[in-house]
Order: structure tokens, then C-alpha cells, then sequence
């Protein structure tokens, strides 16, 4: 059994005269992992900053349970700045001294770092390594809480399965903000849903969480409507009573029988109207299904059987993406389009739009083809237009019933009507991102192009675009990595990587299976010849040398002959 290590009571939170919010309450406990999800803009990271003392609650206490407890905050966009990996790690274990649970060294091999990328400066750095040199930096203090704000941006499906295994074998507490589903799937045993009005709490994975939310809101709405139904009988029972008390009354005239008939239906009537009264003050309010983005009438035009064919297809700018590529776009297909950061997904995207060309062989486009293209920056969009402005633009004739139709969509994607007057470049990312998928889903087209559509979505809304997407009769090329999305969507995989290009048929649960099983046999070569006895020399050597470089200064002559060794040994051991 866990032991509490925190407990979080009534804790409240406004800007101003803005409630982010109130009475949240919950218990974490030693070791556990929970998933904290609710609407964009709810306050999720605020309850973290907080938990973390990089915020104040308005009201409230965060009660340690067991002395001391030491947090740490890993956010959700690290920042950039001329330092490198190893001057920020060196300087975090300068500020921790004898805390310092681990050395910069090992903690540059745990994360996966080169040598080389260890000195670029951060702002060199992709996304994904600032996600990795941030829990890095949180890695050397070993918190008993690890907060973690939406870990899973910018990380592609090999660094999120790798994700995964750090956060399972993490022997502290984690609470991790994601809208990652295999993720959270993978990893928390809990999952607590934020709402204005405090927390409701969820014991298993993401998708025991979904079930048990559509359970309760069946049993909630079966509640309402049984009561909704005897309270319209009561009515319709008083309704009758009254008119036959008033009947009664007016027949009575000066007949004591009579009127002793009407004062008895006038008393059974106030005591129905008592208890209908009583009813509606303790009946089950309407439960209200979840805001998300609703779609309809999503629908393609006809196309021919091939879209797109590639023959021999090689891109290079410095390096070479991709060479020798064949492979072919059928109308019908959902193809998820895979591989590492930086493999060319997004300039494969651009070819097929021929915004860039080949360095050598074919890539034929069918004059058929009708393309819609959402992109990661949403760099079609005019940031000086405004909301309503910027989608009419869809519209071959602005009628009365056309604009009032986008008006109605805009609502469906959480647009309120004072929204529709501001500019685009005063939106956040996760509002132009919903302009951008309004442009797209208003028009005809029947080969979609979509790059990250998932970002920045918060996790009904992702579940309502794939449903979306499911029942869509075009042909989509998805660029993702929520692999929820490319499971449930996608029948064939086109996957880049090492400069080359293979498709799956079989879609994504396929590739999934195929590349653990490639990477379960790398592993087998790389670290198979390993006695026990060499593995345990090789931990005891990397210990030693973690130690000594830990206690050296950087200009010392010996130190780079001890990183070399250090970082060497640690591959052999895969770390």
C-alpha cells in the first residue's frame, strides 16, 4: 500500500475578479503516478506551480505528511538561453551540494544527450531535448514529487515510449498534466479531473477514467429523467386537482357538503404542490455533457483510386531525409505518417503541396486532387483578420444562412460570440489552431494534409476530432504522435527514418508491433554478450567515475579522458 506523502485541502485560486479554481482537495501518495486532466485554461498548470511554491493559493493549505517533501516542476516550454546542458546541469548541482542525488555526467548519459549536444547551447535545442534537459535538471535533486506539465509535447513516438520508462521507474511520486492518452494509459494508476469547483477523483488509467465518466453520466441522466418524469406527473396531478377544486368551488355555492368536497381538493392539492416544491429543490440537476468540438456534414469530393505516387523520390538539404522512396496515396487510405524529429514528415507534406521539390526522382500529385492543409504554425492564417473575417473567407457566396452556418460551427469549436470580433493575432495557439480546422472542415476537399492536428487540443476535444476523422470519406495523410489518434484512425503507416521511407499496410498497430520487435532484437545484439559478471564490473566502474567527475573541476586535464570513458561505458549498459 502507498504511504500519503501531501495532502492538498480546499485550495482556491483568482485573477482578479476571475475564479481559476476553488476547493480542490486530494491526498498523493508515496510512489504513485496521477494523471491530472481537465479543459484547457481550468488551471491545471497554475495547481502545479502552485503544489511546486512557484505560485500562491488565493486560500487553502498544502499539508506535508511526511518530513520534508521536496517538489520539483518541469513546465511545459523550458526555456532557452547560451548556457549548455552540462553548464546548467553543473550549475544545479553546485545550488543542491550535498542534496545532489546524481552528477551532471550521468545524468547527461540518462537522458540521452551526445557529447556534442551536451555543449550546444539551449537554444540549439529541439523541443524535445529542453523536455529532457528539464527533467534532467529535476532528475539530480531525485524529488519526492515530480511535476510534470504536459512532458509529451514535442516528443516523438520513440522519446514518449522512452518517456514512459523513465516516469514507470521513477521511485518517486509523479503528477503529470497530459492530453498524451497512450501515455496516460501507460503510466498512472489514478487519474483526478480539475473543474472550477474542485477535484473528482478516477482510480485507474485514461481509459478506465473515460468508462467510469460515461457510466456516471448515464446513471446521472437516467437519475434526471426518472425524476423529471414524476414531477411532471405531479404537475399534471395538481393541474387536474385545481381545476376540479375550482369546478367544486364554484358549484358549491352555500352547500356545506359541497363546499367541505372543495376545501378537501384545495388541501390535497397545496400538500401536491408542497411536495413538487421539495422535489424540484432536491432533484438531480441535468447532467451537462463535456464542451468539445462537434463536426457535421464533414465530407469529400470525388477523386480518382491514386492521389499521389512516388517513384525513386530523394530529398536532401545538408543531409539526406529520405532517398529511393516509392509509395502511393490511394483514395480511401488514412496513412499516418511517422519517424523521429527531423526525419522530413513535415517536408514530405510540403512536396505533396509542391511548396518544395525533389532532389532527384518523381513525385506525381494527380490534377484531381483537392487538397486541405492544416500546418503546425497556421501560417495560412491573416493575423490581421478577424475570427469571423478569416473563415468567411471559405465561403464562395456570403449569405445571410452561409455566414449564420459558420457562426454556428465557430460555437461548436468553443467560440463565443465576443470571440468572433477579435483579431487572429491576438489568439493563443490553441484558438488559432481551432480557426485553422474551422478554414479546413468548411471546405470541400478529398485529400486532407494534417500536421500535429492534436496540439494544443484539450483531450474531449481530441476525442471528438477523431471521431471526426474516423468518419471522414476522403483521404488523409496525419502527421501525429498521439498514437491513441493514429490507432484508432489510420489503416496504413508511410514511416521516415535512417533516410529511408517503408510503408505498413497493416496500419498503425502493425508498425507498433514490428518496431518493438526490431528494437527488442537491437538491444538483444547490442547488450546480449554481457555476462553478469562484466555488467556488474561495468556498474561498478561507471558508479567510480560518476563520483570522480562529480568531485573535479572541468579544466582539469584528466576530466574529459573521465567523461569519454564514462559516457562509453554507460552505452555499453545501455543506460
Amino acid at each position: 500500500m502507498y504511504e500519503p506523502i501531501l495532502r492538498i485541502d480546499s485550495l482556491a485560486k483568482s485573477y482578479g475578479f476571475h475564479q481559476i479554481f476553488t476547493n480542490v482537495s486530494f491526498l498523493l501518495k508515496v510512489g504513485e503516478k496521477v494523471g491530472l486532466v481537465g479543459p484547457n485554461g481550468i488551471g491545471k498548470s497554475t495547481l502545479l506551480k502552485i503544489l511546486a511554491g512557484l505560485e500562491t493559493a488565493d486560500d487553502g493549505a498544502i499539508i506535508p505528511l511526511q518530513e520534508p517533501v521536496l517538489c520539483q516542476y518541469v513546465p511545459q516550454m523550458p526555456g532557452s538561453s547560451s548556457s549548455s546542458p552540462w553548464d546548467i546541469l553543473n550549475e544545479e548541482q553546485q545550488r543542491l551540494g550535498v542534496l545532489a542525488q546524481g552528477t551532471p555526467a550521468e545524468a547527461i548519459s540518462r537522458f540521452g544527450f551526445t557529447e556534442k549536444e551536451a555543449h550546444l547551447a539551449t537554444s540549439c535545442l529541439s523541443g524535445g531535448q529542453k523536455t529532457r534537459l528539464a527533467l534532467a535538471k529535476a532528475w539530480l535533486s531525485r524529488p519526492d514529487l515530480l511535476l510534470l506539465d504536459e512532458p509529451t509535447n514535442h516528443l516523438d513516438i520513440d522519446a514518449l515510449e522512452w518517456l514512459e520508462e523513465f516516469v514507470l521507474g521513477y521511485p518517486g511520486s509523479v503528477l503529470v498534466v497530459s492530453h498524451d492518452r497512450v501515455f496516460l494509459d501507460n503510466v498512472v494508476t489514478r487519474v483526478m479531473e480539475l473543474g472550477k469547483e474542485g477535484t473528482t477523483e478516477y482510480q485507474g488509467n485514461y481509459t478506465d477514467y473515460r468508462e467510469a465518466k460515461a457510466k456516471a453520466f448515464a446513471s446521472q441522466m437516467a437519475q434526471y429523467e426518472s425524476e423529471q418524469k414524476r414531477i411532471h406527473q405531479l404537475e399534471m396531478a395538481i393541474d387536474q386537482q385545481m381545476r376540479r377544486f375550482e369546478k367544486s368551488h364554484q358549484e358549491a355555492g352555500q352547500h356545506d357538503f359541497y363546499r367541505s368536497k372543495a376545501k378537501k381538493l384545495a388541501k390535497t392539492a397545496k400538500a401536491h404542490i408542497t411536495r413538487l416544491e421539495a422535489m424540484k429543490e432536491t432533484s438531480v440537476a441535468k447532467p451537462r455533457k463535456e464542451k468539445s468540438i462537434s463536426f457535421q456534414g464533414f465530407e469529400s469530393l470525388d477523386s480518382g483510386r491514386r492521389l499521389v505516387l512516388a517513384k525513386n523520390l530523394t530529398k536532401n538539404y545538408a543531409k539526406t531525409l529520405f532517398r529511393d522512396a516509392h509509395f502511393s496515396i490511394l483514395r480511401g487510405d488514412k496513412i499516418a505518417l511517422v519517424g523521429p524529429n527531423g526525419s522530413g514528415k513535415t517536408t514530405l507534406l510540403r512536396m505533396i503541396l509542391e511548396r518544395e521539390d525533389p532532389s532527384q526522382g518523381e513525385l506525381w500529385v494527380s490534377p484531381s486532387a483537392s487538397i486541405g492543409y492544416l500546418d503546425q504554425g497556421m501560417e495560412e492564417l491573416d493575423v490581421d483578420s478577424t475570427v469571423l473575417e478569416e473563415v468567411l473567407e471559405t465561403l464562395d457566396n456570403r449569405t445571410p444562412d452561409a455566414i449564420t452556418t459558420v457562426r454556428t460551427f465557430l460555437a461548436k469549436l468553443l467560440f463565443r460570440p465576443d470571440d468572433l470580433g477579435k483579431s487572429i493575432g491576438v489568439l493563443s495557439v490553441g484558438e488559432k489552431k481551432r480557426v485553422a480546422m474551422a478554414k479546413l472542415l468548411l471546405s470541400s476537399f478529398n485529400l486532407l494534409l494534417l500536421d500535429e492536428p492534436t496540439n494544443h487540443l484539450d483531450l474531449p476535444s481530441r476525442e471528438t476530432l477523431e471521431h471526426a476523422l474516423i468518419t471522414y470519406d476522403g483521404t488523409l495523410v496525419l502527421v501525429s504522435h498521439d498514437r491513441y489518434l493514429l490507432r484508432n484512425v489510420c489503416d496504413k503507416v508511410i514511416a521516415l527514418g535512417d533516410g529511408r521511407v517503408v510503408t505498413y499496410t497493416g496500419g498503425f498497430a502493425e508498425y507498433e508491433a514490428r518496431s518493438s520487435r526490431q528494437k527488442a532484437a537491437s538491444k538483444g545484439m547490442s547488450s546480449g554478450d554481457l555476462s553478469s559478471e562484466e555488467r556488474l564490473l561495468l556498474e561498478t566502474r561507471l558508479a567510480k567515475l560518476g563520483a570522480e567527475l562529480g568531485t573535479m573541476p572541468k579544466d582539469d586535464p584528466v576530466y574529459q579522458e573521465l567523461e569519454k570513458e564514462f559516457l562509453e561505458t554507460a552505452r555499453r549498459l545501455r543506460f
